[in-house]
């Protein structure tokens, strides 16, 4: 959660740098182009006032006393820099390669200088053999033209430079993300801390311990609220399953004592009449059976109680085990029926279980097999696990459920229209379900996929 949290500050962080820096970059550049031109034409117009008096007093004769100009514009900027008369002769440059005299006229940048308007460009350079950027400004006095002072650099100098400056602002941009890096931190963490509190506190009710409660007296201003609004619903929702819980176990164990008692009841009656009336003995026995049958419901409404108010630990359990040990215990009542089992199953598939949970799920998969199976067909019992889950399916041939019925069958005393006048209570699912919760799994039903009419009754838990 921190570590998220982190990574989505100084991702919000770099996202904006990118915004925001690359047309800052393009500005930054454009800017310092525009500063380096600009320096450029300021300090030709300063040798151009150096010039203008020596220009006119001379007129046009070696000027030694700009050389000092020159070089020391040179030493300090590396900028080539030279001067012309108003004929286009070089008087004065700070290049070894220029020869005082030489013709410049022909350049038209100095051209233009010399018809009185300062030029500012680039142009490629035959002498350099690369761009070259330039500024050619006229000596002035009054309207005479006198000379040009032209100062020019290559252009990958300046691009050299330009470079260096979005260098440097792309190094603050990185201290920029470091540091909201650094501060994020503590901002993480005081966010993070206590949501991961909350999320461990979730979990704990979800587990079912509805004492839980959450701490509302630190963290920001919103999770403070919703800590809140946590334990208000988990003060609720105990209370509503407690209720639920007592109500049913109260109701179930009520129910219990008078069952028992009219039971023994109705066998008297049964012992008393004797054969002396079929008919009314057949309606004891009916009777009975009917008893029978609710105190069977009773006792898994008990149960029920107790899987939805426990809150029982999960152990290792191994589920081919299992599987082997309940299809034997069924062989014998399946055999009468002339209906055969067989089994798919690893070596060994350890999963999480609540002791005694799987073997009460296969039993009533199986059970509820054998009361749709047809006489002589064959009930697969498969067992498989991957690295995170370990499923145990019942595999049967009976007439299957539609897919609204396979919905509908986890919920508590439904019935198939197949087994509405068979024995049960319709609980059997409903405990299923409820057992592979607790255990911290799922039971689903499937319909067959290999064309035959059936029923896949699975129950998935967490490997180990």
């Amino acid at each position: 959660m921190r570590k998220r949290l982190i990574v989505a500050l100084v991702g919000v962080a770099v996202v904006i740098l990118l915004v925001f820096g690359i047309p800052l970059t393009s500005f930054v550049a454009k800017v310092e182009r525009e500063r380096l031109v600009t320096a450029m034409e300021r300090d030709a117009f300063i040798l151009a006032g150096h010039a203008k008096e020596t220009l006119n007093t001379t007129s046009g004769s070696v000027l030694p006393s700009l050389q000092p100009y020159l070089q020391e514009h040179s030493s300090q900027k590396g900028t080539r820099a030279l001067v012309t008369n108003s004929t286009g002769l070089i008087v004065a440059s700070n290049d070894s390669t220029l020869v005082v005299g030489a013709d410049f006229s022909n350049r038209p940048e100095v051209a233009e200088a010399l018809t009185g308007v300062p030029a500012v460009g680039e142009r490629d350079s035959r002498t350099l053999g690369q761009p070259l950027v330039f500024v050619a400004v006229p000596v002035l006095l009054g309207d005479d033209v006198l000379g040009v002072v032209r100062l020019s650099n290559p252009k990958s100098l300046i691009d050299r430079a330009v470079r260096d400056r979005i260098f440097g602002t792309a190094i603050a941009g990185l201290f920029t993300v470091i540091a909201a890096g650094i501060l994020a931190i503590p901002f993480a963490l005081g966010i993070a801390r206590p949501i991961t509190r909350l999320t461990r506190r979730t979990e704990k009710l979800a587990e079912g311990d509805f004492s839980v409660r959450a701490d509302d007296s630190s963290g920001p201003p919103e999770v403070r609220e919703l800590s809140r609004s946590f334990n208000v619903m988990a003060g609720r929702l105990g209370l509503m399953v407690e209720n639920q819980r007592h109500f049913a176990g109260a109701v179930s164990h009520q129910l219990r004592t008078p069952l028992t008692a009219l039971r023994l009841r109705l066998e008297q009656a049964q012992v008393a009449l004797g054969e002396t009336s079929p008919e009314v003995a057949d309606a004891i026995e009916a009777s009975r059976a009917e008893t029978d049958r609710l105190q069977e419901m009773v006792e898994q409404l008990l149960a029920l109680a107790r899987i939805e108010g426990g809150t029982a630990a999960t152990s290792t359990v191994d589920a081919s085990s299992i599987a082997h040990s309940r299809i034997e215990m069924w062989e014998s009542l399946a055999s009468e029926r002339d209906i055969t089992f067989s089994v798919s199953a690893p070596a060994q598939a350890e999963c999480a279980a609540i002791d005694g949970s799987l073997e009460q799920i296969i039993d009533n998969y199986i059970d509820n097999a054998l009361g749709v199976a047809p006489d002589g067909s064959t009930i697969a019992v498969v067992v498989a696990r991957d690295a995170a889950y370990v499923s145990v399916d019942v595999v049967d041939e009976g007439p299957g459920l539609t897919e609204e019925q396979r919905g509908l069958a986890f919920e508590r005393f439904w019935r198939g229209k197949h087994t509405e006048n068979a024995p049960g209570t319709g609980l059997g699912l409903a405990i299923v379900r409820q057992l592979a919760v607790a255990c911290g799994g799922t039971a689903e039903l499937l319909s067959r996929t290999d064309g035959k009419s059936g029923l896949i009754a699975r129950v998935t838990l967490a490997a180990r």
